[in-house]
């Protein structure tokens, strides 16, 4: 059965995937969310990562994301409660969380070039 911990870290494991350029392998840990709660949880997750880390942005890119966030919500809320039409609400949000912690890091070196 799926929890919010195994959501979390399946979420930390395929951006850890995907930061390193193993698309394969980060797509693998995606799929491997079949059934209607290891979806839940690991999109929740996502949805977690990329809204905190996206408070942490500038203001402008912080709207930005906003904007990103109300389109995928918009794409889960018509998936509803079906696992082949939400497949692709997680890969959106998955990519949204990859994208800003991406975001996260350029902020973070260029604050650390400046300091």
């Amino acid at each position: 059965m799926s929890t919010a911990d195994e959501g979390f870290a399946r979420a930390e494991e395929h951006l850890a995937l995907a930061a390193a350029g193993d698309a394969a392998a980060a797509e693998q840990v995606l799929a491997r969310a079949t059934d209607l709660p290891a979806l839940t949880y690991l999109g929740a997750a996502f949805t977690a990562i990329s809204r905190s880390g996206a408070r942490e942005l500038s203001p402008a890119q912080r709207a930005q994301a906003t904007g990103r966030h109300m389109r995928i919500t918009a794409l889960r809320d018509a998936a509803r409660r079906d696992p082949v039409a939400l497949r692709a609400w997680l890969t959106a949000i998955a990519g949204e969380a990859a994208f800003v912690r991406e975001m996260q890091a350029i902020a973070a070196r260029r604050a650390a070039e400046t300091a």
